[in-house]
């Protein structure tokens, strides 16, 4: 089992991000340039509607305490009216003011499914030219929602809710053969467009060992930690050069995202990292931090973020 994390240290790594957030200062830059701080916050809410009535000022809170400039989420659940489901059509935001780009994408094959959405800060760093619903040519999950893709001046940030495979595996050789491939031509025409790519949500996956709380062998055979779904993640990375950019930040730390409701799970710390911000190479020097915030409730995953300069 993996030692808890005591909640002193939680709380030392959340005023650690405050911190860093309110300084605004880039560890290292890239070019001799001025650079921009561009801070990305991941969370798999499951069910947005459900968060907001539960907490409605939940996402304006964790935008606060990580100054976000860009919010994504995954599994929202919302129908195909998407932002009228949580916003009101034509009225004005009920959450998220700061945010005026506001995406979402929604599951067409089954109400109350998957979904994506995708929220943009207002300001000069974030000259846009657009946000998309993306569809990978991906068989059935082009249907379900589960990409945004935006461009800013600087970078690709691509949002993504990755299938899981299933209780019983029935979707894995669809979501390794299919999925993967797709996602993976995505992110590399991204890059080939000259801009650096930054690919964050849940991609249902724990790559390593030290990103599952234990029974590894047992778990092999459960969606997320089979060794054709971890093999699929090594070859992302490798092939669309790519970094984990918690792991190239944390390189020991033992830190989970995502904690079954059952047995109490979340309370013994047995969870899985299946939430991941990953970027292009060559940001990998300028991370200014990268974290996990697993105080954060509301869901049975938690936040993830990245600190990043961008040239």
């Amino acid at each position: 089992m993996a030692a808890r994390v005591a909640r002193p240290a939680l709380a030392a790594l959340a005023r650690d991000a405050r911190r860093r957030a309110k300084a605004r200062a880039p560890r290292a830059a890239s070019s001799s340039s001025p650079a921009t701080t561009l801070s990305v916050v991941s969370w798999n809410v499951n069910g947005l509607r459900s968060l907001l009535k539960k907490a409605p000022r939940a996402l304006d809170e964790l935008a606060r305490r990580t100054d976000a400039d860009v919010l994504v989420l995954q599994e929202t659940k919302l129908g195909a009216d998407g932002r009228g489901a949580v916003d009101g059509e034509g009225e004005a935001p009920k959450f998220l003011r700061e945010y005026g780009t506001r995406e979402y994408a929604t599951s067409t094959a089954r109400k109350g499914y998957s979904g994506t959405a995708m929220f943009i800060r207002d300001g000069d760093w974030a000259k846009m030219k657009r946000v998309e619903a993306t569809r990978l040519s991906a068989g059935g999950f082009d249907d379900e929602g589960r990409v945004l893709t935006a461009e800013l001046d600087s970078c690709f940030v691509v949002n993504a809710y990755v299938p899981n495979s299933g209780a019983d595996l029935k979707r894995l050789p669809e979501r390794v053969e299919v999925w993967e491939r797709a996602i993976r031509e995505h992110v590399r025409a991204l890059e080939s467009r000259g801009k650096a790519v930054i690919y964050c949500g849940d991609l249902n996956v724990a790559h390593e060992e030290i990103d599952l709380w234990g029974r590894h062998a047992e778990n092999s055979k459960s969606a997320g930690f089979t060794p054709e779904e971890r093999a699929a993640m090594t070859r992302l990375l490798e092939e669309c050069d790519l970094v984990d950019t918690f792991r190239a930040h944390r390189p020991d730390a033992r830190a989970f995202t995502y904690w079954s409701y059952r047995a109490g799970a979340r309370e013994k710390n047995r969870g899985w990292r299946l939430d991941y911000i990953l970027a292009s190479r060559r940001l990998a020097d300028s991370i200014v931090d990268a974290y996990a915030l697993p105080d954060v409730l509301g869901s049975d995953h938690c936040p993830v973020g990245l600190r990043v300069a961008l040239p």
